[in-house]
Protein backbone atom coordinates (compact mmCIF):
# COMPACT_ATOMS: atom_id res chain seq x y z
CA UNK A 1 0.00 0.00 0.00
CA UNK A 2 1.39 3.37 -1.00
CA UNK A 3 1.36 5.86 1.89
CA UNK A 4 -0.64 9.01 1.29
CA UNK A 5 -0.58 12.48 2.77
CA UNK A 6 -3.39 12.86 5.31
CA UNK A 7 -3.77 16.54 4.33
CA UNK A 8 -4.07 16.32 0.52
CA UNK A 9 -4.01 12.56 -0.24
CA UNK A 10 -0.88 12.85 -2.44
CA UNK A 11 1.28 9.77 -2.85
CA UNK A 12 4.29 9.90 -0.57
CA UNK A 13 7.82 8.71 -0.93
CA UNK A 14 10.29 8.27 1.91
CA UNK A 15 10.40 12.01 2.65
CA UNK A 16 8.53 13.47 5.62
CA UNK A 17 7.49 16.52 3.60
CA UNK A 18 4.49 16.19 1.25
CA UNK A 19 5.55 16.96 -2.33
CA UNK A 20 2.13 18.45 -3.20
CA UNK A 21 0.99 20.51 -0.22
CA UNK A 22 4.23 20.82 1.74
CA UNK A 23 2.78 19.42 4.97
CA UNK A 24 5.37 18.28 7.51
CA UNK A 25 4.49 14.66 8.21
CA UNK A 26 7.18 13.68 10.71
CA UNK A 27 4.88 14.07 13.72
CA UNK A 28 1.99 12.31 12.01
CA UNK A 29 4.19 9.31 11.21
CA UNK A 30 5.51 9.31 14.77
CA UNK A 31 1.94 9.32 16.13
CA UNK A 32 1.03 6.41 13.88
CA UNK A 33 4.04 4.42 15.09
CA UNK A 34 3.23 5.16 18.73
CA UNK A 35 -0.41 4.17 18.19
CA UNK A 36 0.73 0.84 16.75
CA UNK A 37 3.18 0.24 19.59
CA UNK A 38 0.61 0.97 22.30
CA UNK A 39 -1.95 -1.19 20.52
CA UNK A 40 0.60 -4.01 20.56
CA UNK A 41 1.02 -3.60 24.32
CA UNK A 42 -2.75 -3.57 24.76
CA UNK A 43 -3.18 -6.74 22.70
CA UNK A 44 -0.39 -8.61 24.49
CA UNK A 45 -1.62 -7.67 27.95
CA UNK A 46 -5.22 -8.51 27.03
CA UNK A 47 -4.10 -11.98 25.91
CA UNK A 48 -2.23 -12.35 29.20
CA UNK A 49 -5.35 -11.35 31.16
CA UNK A 50 -3.70 -8.17 32.48
CA UNK A 51 -6.62 -5.85 31.84
CA UNK A 52 -5.36 -3.24 34.30
CA UNK A 53 -2.47 -2.69 31.87
CA UNK A 54 -4.43 -3.26 28.66
CA UNK A 55 -7.01 -0.56 29.37
CA UNK A 56 -4.60 2.39 29.69
CA UNK A 57 -2.55 1.01 26.78
CA UNK A 58 -5.52 0.96 24.39
CA UNK A 59 -6.53 4.43 25.55
CA UNK A 60 -2.99 5.64 24.85
CA UNK A 61 -3.10 4.05 21.40
CA UNK A 62 -6.39 5.79 20.64
CA UNK A 63 -4.96 9.10 21.81
CA UNK A 64 -2.34 8.88 19.06
CA UNK A 65 -4.62 7.56 16.30
CA UNK A 66 -8.20 6.30 16.15
CA UNK A 67 -7.52 3.08 14.28
CA UNK A 68 -10.25 0.51 13.61
CA UNK A 69 -8.22 -2.15 15.44
CA UNK A 70 -7.85 -0.01 18.56
CA UNK A 71 -11.55 0.87 18.50
CA UNK A 72 -12.40 -2.81 18.19
CA UNK A 73 -10.17 -3.71 21.13
CA UNK A 74 -11.70 -0.86 23.14
CA UNK A 75 -15.16 -2.35 22.61
CA UNK A 76 -13.93 -5.86 23.36
CA UNK A 77 -12.39 -4.70 26.65
CA UNK A 78 -15.65 -3.02 27.65
CA UNK A 79 -17.54 -6.25 26.97
CA UNK A 80 -15.03 -8.36 28.92
CA UNK A 81 -15.00 -5.97 31.87
CA UNK A 82 -18.79 -5.92 32.12
CA UNK A 83 -18.77 -9.71 32.09
CA UNK A 84 -16.16 -9.76 34.88
CA UNK A 85 -18.11 -7.12 36.82
CA UNK A 86 -21.27 -9.25 36.72
CA UNK A 87 -19.34 -12.34 37.79
CA UNK A 88 -17.79 -10.49 40.72
CA UNK A 89 -21.16 -9.10 41.75
CA UNK A 90 -22.59 -12.62 41.66
CA UNK A 91 -19.79 -13.87 43.92
CA UNK A 92 -20.18 -10.78 46.11
CA UNK A 93 -16.51 -10.01 45.60
CA UNK A 94 -16.85 -6.28 46.17
CA UNK A 95 -13.16 -5.45 45.90
CA UNK A 96 -12.79 -7.11 42.48
CA UNK A 97 -16.09 -5.56 41.35
CA UNK A 98 -14.71 -2.13 42.28
CA UNK A 99 -11.57 -2.89 40.26
CA UNK A 100 -13.58 -3.84 37.16
CA UNK A 101 -15.76 -0.77 37.64
CA UNK A 102 -12.69 1.46 37.82
CA UNK A 103 -11.38 0.07 34.51
CA UNK A 104 -14.79 0.50 32.90
CA UNK A 105 -14.88 4.11 34.08
CA UNK A 106 -11.51 4.69 32.41
CA UNK A 107 -12.93 3.35 29.14
CA UNK A 108 -16.34 5.01 29.34
CA UNK A 109 -15.72 8.21 31.33
CA UNK A 110 -19.07 9.87 32.14
CA UNK A 111 -21.45 6.96 32.22
CA UNK A 112 -24.58 7.09 34.36
CA UNK A 113 -24.85 3.30 34.47
CA UNK A 114 -21.37 3.01 35.94
CA UNK A 115 -22.19 5.65 38.57
CA UNK A 116 -25.23 3.61 39.57
CA UNK A 117 -23.13 0.43 39.72
CA UNK A 118 -20.70 2.24 42.04
CA UNK A 119 -23.54 3.28 44.33
CA UNK A 120 -24.97 -0.24 44.32
CA UNK A 121 -21.61 -1.83 45.11
CA UNK A 122 -21.02 0.63 47.96
CA UNK A 123 -24.43 -0.10 49.43
CA UNK A 124 -24.21 -3.89 49.06
CA UNK A 125 -20.67 -4.08 50.42
CA UNK A 126 -21.66 -1.92 53.42
CA UNK A 127 -24.62 -4.23 54.08
CA UNK A 128 -22.40 -7.30 53.80
CA UNK A 129 -19.88 -5.79 56.24
CA UNK A 130 -22.60 -4.89 58.75
CA UNK A 131 -24.11 -8.39 58.46
CA UNK A 132 -20.68 -9.91 58.89
CA UNK A 133 -19.91 -7.84 62.02
CA UNK A 134 -23.28 -8.80 63.59
CA UNK A 135 -22.52 -12.52 63.23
Amino acid sequence: MIPRCPACNARLGADTLCPRCGAELQYIFRSQRLAEQWLGVALQTTRAGRLAIAVPAVLRSLSFKQTPAAKLLHGFLIQQLYRALYENLGRQDWQEARGMLSLLQMLQADNETLRRFAEMIAQLSAQAESNHSVD
